[in-house]
């Protein structure tokens, strides 16, 4: 897979999902937690929820649903996920995006 991200992001601490072709690093600010995340090969999320999510897609697409509608999100949109908002989503072959989560702490606890 291309490289998407610039070296400096490398430094940002990495999370191992267990899942092979997930890339995902995650950085902790005092207000929340930003993600750097690439998918080599598709990679189903189960249905979750969490705190306020804004995301930007920078490569490839992805398809999320939520209430019961999928849409699909390609190279240089951006998607907004209300905090508790149930939904699943499904990373492409060769998508990568940056998130912003309203928790200082996600994925921590």
């Amino acid at each position: 897979m291309n490289k998407i991200f610039p070296d400096i992001i490398d430094k940002v601490p990495s999370r191992d999902y267990g899942i092979e072709g997930l890339t995902v690093h995650v950085d902790h600010t005092s207000t929340g937690t930003v993600y750097f995340v690439s998918a080599e090969k598709e990679v189903p999320f189960p249905e979750h929820a969490h705190a306020a999510q804004w995301t930007v897609v920078v490569s490839g697409k992805c398809l999320f649903t939520a209430n019961g509608e999928t849409k699909t999100y390609q190279q240089g949109e951006t998607y907004f996920i209300p905090a508790g908002l149930k939904h699943q989503i499904t990373l492409c072959p060769g998508y990568s995006e940056v998130d912003y989560v309203d928790d200082p702490l996600d994925g921590e606890i």
